[in-house]
């Protein structure tokens, strides 16, 4: 999971907001009053990169603790037949659970890290990490604290894949990206639902016109229009 493909190098400075960014974006961390915590910011290196720019494939080992200040990150796996589904994602104020298993235990797990937008993250070495987990009673919470809640979410994942349909699954996505779009227009493509759930666009796109034709969604090129919340609503619940 090493680190590659950066646009821009590391920076060397030490901005004097730094620590009043990571402060924000992390409020757990500011607790920390640990010199060793002061140390170990000042010296951390500054990786600023593009959207749609792979930050680690497969299964090398990770040796860098990230803390990201700007963007998200899109964790995800492809399968044989390229199909891909999405694990989780990370943004600001966010740890890479998977980055976290391979310094904790050495292992690494075959997955692909991809920027969704320009990300800006302090970058903290192995043995550096280490120490503070070591160190610090507040840091090593916050990281544990991390891992459990994703674990959650795994969890929640594995079952809603294994015991909800596909059409209860994307309509559920779908209200959900609604909501959080806060507009009746969603601008995104049928391969990327595909992506997201783990199937082809070929079966999103017939779910999609079966959600069409009980006049829930309008189909456009590259956009879903909402028709009816209380419609959508109906394939999201159990049968």
């Amino acid at each position: 999971m090493q680190f590659f493909n950066t646009q821009k190098p590391y920076s060397s400075s030490v901005p004097q907001n730094r620590f009043q960014q990571l402060n924000t974006v992390y409020p757990v961390l500011a607790e920390i009053k640990e010199k060793s915590w002061f140390d170990t910011i000042d010296q951390a290196k500054t990786m600023i990169v593009e959207p749609d720019t792979t930050l680690f494939s497969g299964s090398a080992s990770c040796n860098n603790f990230m803390l990201i200040l700007e963007g998200t990150i899109r964790i995800y796996q492809t399968a044989e037949d390229g199909r891909e589904i999405t694990l989780y994602r990370v943004e600001a104020g966010g740890l890479c659970i998977l980055s976290l298993n391979s310094m904790l235990r050495n292992k690494s797990f075959n997955a692909i890290a991809m920027t969704e937008s320009n990300v800006k993250a302090l970058v903290i070495s192995s043995e550096s990490f280490k120490s503070m987990m070591n160190d610090s009673q507040t840091f090593r919470d916050y990281v544990l604290s991390t891992l459990t809640e994703r674990l959650c979410e795994t969890i929640y994942l594995i079952q809603d894949t294994a015991f909800n349909h596909l059409n209860m699954r994307l309509a559920c996505m779908l209200g959900s990206l609604f909501e959080r779009n806060q507009g009746p227009l969603l601008k995104i493509t049928h391969q990327e639902l595909a992506h997201e759930l783990g199937t082809t666009r070929e079966v999103i796109s017939r779910i999609l016109k079966e959600f069409e034709r009980q006049n829930c969604v309008k189909l456009s090129r590259g956009c879903i229009e909402l028709a009816s919340a209380e419609g959508l609503r109906w394939f999201s619940e159990p049968a």
